[in-house]
C-alpha cells in the first residue's frame, strides 16, 4: 500500500491511497492545481484516480470536490446527507455515488470500510482501507472518542489522524 497526505489542516485536507492497482483520493479540501502538483511530486497522475471519497461536509474536506470531478473526471463517493448539506457549493456534478455510513465500498480487491463518527457534520465518516492483508485508518475530524474507536485503532497497521486543537480535551 502506498499512501501520502497531499495536505492536512484547517486550510484543506486530502489523502492519496494506492493498493493493488487501485488509486483513491480521500477528501478534496485543496485546489485542483495543488492536488495535481503534489501528486506529480510523488510520481502519480490525479487523472488515474478511480474515486474521490468524501468524509464530511466541512469546507476544509470538500471545497474542491466539484473541481476535482470537472478537471480530472473523478466520480465522487459520499453520503446523501453530506451531499444535501453542501450541494449548492460544489457546482454542477454528474457522477455522484452514494453510500451509507457503515457500508463497505469495493474497488477491485480493495475494500473501504466507512465508520460513522460523532463529528459536528451532517453525516461524517472515517475510513479503514483494507488491501493485501493490510489496513489503513483515515480518521479525520472524529469529534470525540466514540464507542468502537479503540477497536478500530487496534485493528489497523497505520493511521492518519487529523485533530483540531481543543484545550479541554
Amino acid at each position: 500500500m502506498i499512501t501520502f497526505s497531499l495536505q492536512s489542516g484547517s486550510n484543506g485536507n486530502s489523502i492519496y491511497v494506492e493498493a493493488e492497482g487501485v488509486r483513491l483520493l480521500f477528501d478534496a479540501g485543496i485546489s485542483g492545481r495543488a492536488a495535481e502538483s503534489r501528486m506529480l511530486q510523488h510520481g502519480r497522475d490525479i487523472r488515474q484516480v478511480q474515486a474521490l471519497i468524501i468524509s464530511h461536509d466541512h469546507v476544509d474536506h470538500v471545497r474542491s470536490a466539484g473541481i476535482f470531478q470537472r478537471m480530472f473526471g473523478l466520480p465522487i463517493y459520499m453520503t446523501r446527507q453530506t451531499h444535501a448539506a453542501l450541494w449548492s457549493n460544489l457546482g454542477r456534478l454528474h457522477d455522484i455515488r452514494y453510500f451509507k455510513s457503515g457500508d463497505a465500498l469495493t474497488f477491485g480487491s480493495v475494500t473501504v470500510h466507512t465508520i460513522p463518527t460523532p463529528h459536528d457534520a451532517a453525516d461524517g465518516v472515517a475510513f479503514v482501507v483494507e488491501a493485501g492483508g493490510k489496513r489503513l485508518g483515515i480518521l479525520t475530524d472524529l469529534g470525540h472518542a466514540f464507542s468502537g474507536l479503540s477497536s478500530v485503532v487496534e485493528s489497523v497497521d497505520g493511521a492518519y489522524l487529523e485533530c483540531n486543537y481543543d484545550p479541554d480535551m
